[in-house]
């Protein structure tokens, strides 16, 4: 059966990332790009999450948490204050009060149990590459500020929906992204400015075509 597709809000919602490895790393910088707070726990880190930490509390040989670094951040400046890195074998006690948890380990048995307990904390969660073990999946998706196009594959076929994103980047450009930001923008005053549905959508679609035709943004 097909996934159901719904767009979420993960801006400031906790997010449970259980694995230090380059998966890990890779569902890390997917969600805070939707604005989740994340908490990785792992007893190591790959150098790619390293680069995320201050170098020396994140040294192997000691023990707590790591340190976020925002001068390293690769995504938004102020994506550092919305990570937490716990250096620590995963303990159940950690998924409580998650709001979605990604068990991104090298451990299938551990990824199983961390997708046993959060189900039935009803807590959403992803094991990767265990599709029975998931409550949701990743799609493959393609975001340009806040437009965002994502394909699913029911988890049957990532190399379909990989293809599907490679042909969507071909329409879904920055410059899109750009145009949802000012359509954005004009949305209230337009909805203010026309009184029936028929007129503000005549209105919306003659922008939008006009300024896709010139390939430039209005000045509002």
């Amino acid at each position: 059966m097909a996934y159901f597709p719904m767009f979420v809000d993960m801006t400031e919602r906790e997010c449970l990332i259980v694995g230090g490895g380059n998966v890990a790393y890779r569902k890390v910088i997917v969600m805070l790009d939707f604005g989740a707070k994340v908490t990785v726990v792992a007893e190591d880190i790959c150098d790619e999450l390293r680069k995320l930490t201050i170098d020396d509390i994140a040294s192997k040989d000691k023990k707590g948490s790591y340190t976020a670094n925002k001068e390293n951040n690769q995504t938004d400046p102020d994506a550092a204050d919305r990570i937490t890195f716990i250096k620590r074998r995963f303990e159940r006690k950690d998924c409580d009060g998650m709001e979605m948890v990604i068990a991104a380990t090298d451990d299938n048995a551990l990824n199983h149990e961390i997708a046993e307990y959060c189900k039935a904390k009803d807590i959403m969660v992803n094991a990767v590459d265990q599709k029975a073990d998931c409550s949701f999946i990743f799609p493959s998706y393609i975001k340009e500020k806040n437009l965002v196009a994502a394909f699913s594959s029911g988890g049957n076929s990532p190399v379909l929906t990989q293809y599907l994103k490679g042909k969507e980047q071909e329409i879904l450009t920055p410059f899109l992204g750009e145009l949802n930001e000012y359509m954005g923008q004009i949305r209230e005053k337009v909805i203010a400015q026309y009184d029936t549905q028929a007129e503000r959508k005549r209105v919306f679609k003659e922008i939008l075509c006009a300024a896709i035709d010139n390939g430039r943004i209005p000045e509002i």
